[in-house]
């Protein structure tokens, strides 16, 4: 069996996902990059297919929106995460490298955070290997924080899993001139509830240095508080480890 759903809008460049359940026409479009969706039966649930299918057990579970999603991972496109009103929240890019570079040249940056790679050629590896092993596995990771307006790059913040505490980790980091604008908390506020709505993660926590006051005042607007029992090992003794559970 196998259908075409074009893309919205795209129809005239034949862009298109196609849906099977033969594990050879997957191997094929995988291949190919050409998108596609697996279909599972009880005939073909023992079938061997290509790493990072998209695996369906129902019709109903098509929409607009995951057909476009499944298109975007196979074009090597970023998602677009969520937005708020004056924010985009979406995955990063190897071309988006250099621009934080110039968020992570200011020196108050990596203050309280480790920098970038030393150079740009290790980054740009480093985000390949982060947007197929974290944001395809996982589907969630760290994001860009870019404004809607312009469109520009102003920082990054997501989720992260870290072994030995329960829930994710938000991360978050913001250019200095867009700093004390409230965007780091619009940003976050989307996020959480992405978590809660979306991920269905209730338990949300986030590690500053204890001098990092700015970080920490944000958590604590956000509704974080200061954990008292931690687990040695875990978190460098000059941290602190802040939990939100909603």
């Amino acid at each position: 069996m196998q259908k075409k759903f074009y893309i919205e809008n795209d129809r005239k460049n034949k862009e298109y996902v196609i849906l099977t359940d033969e594990a050879s026409v997957a191997i094929e479009c995988s291949e190919r990059q050409q998108p596609y969706l697996f279909l599972l039966t009880e005939q073909n649930k023992q079938e061997s297919l290509p790493t990072g299918a998209y695996c369906i057990e129902s019709m109903e579970d098509i929409s607009k929106d995951y057909l476009k999603k499944v298109y975007q991972r196979a074009k090597g496109l970023p998602w677009d995460i969520l937005e708020t009103d004056r924010l985009i929240i979406r995955e990063i890019t190897v071309e988006d490298v250099p621009r934080l570079y110039e968020l992570y040249a200011e020196e108050s940056i990596t203050r309280y955070m480790e920098p970038l790679f030393p150079t740009r050629q290790q980054e740009e590896e480093y985000t390949r290997d982060y947007i197929k092993n974290i944001y395809h596995f996982y589907g969630y990771g760290m994001w860009l924080i870019v404004l809607k307006e312009s469109e520009e790059v102003i920082g990054r913040a997501g989720l992260e899993y870290k072994e030995g505490l329960e829930g994710l980790e938000l991360g978050f980091m913001l250019g200095k001139e867009y700093q004390h604008k409230g965007y780091a908390f619009e940003a976050c506020r989307a996020i959480l509830d992405y978590a809660r709505v979306e991920l269905e993660q209730s338990d949300v926590y986030a590690v500053a240095h204890e001098e990092n006051r700015e970080s920490i005042a944000l958590c604590e607007r956000l509704g974080f508080q200061k954990m008292i029992d931690i687990s040695e090992g875990i978190v460098p003794e000059s941290h602190i480890v802040m939990t939100c559970k909603e």
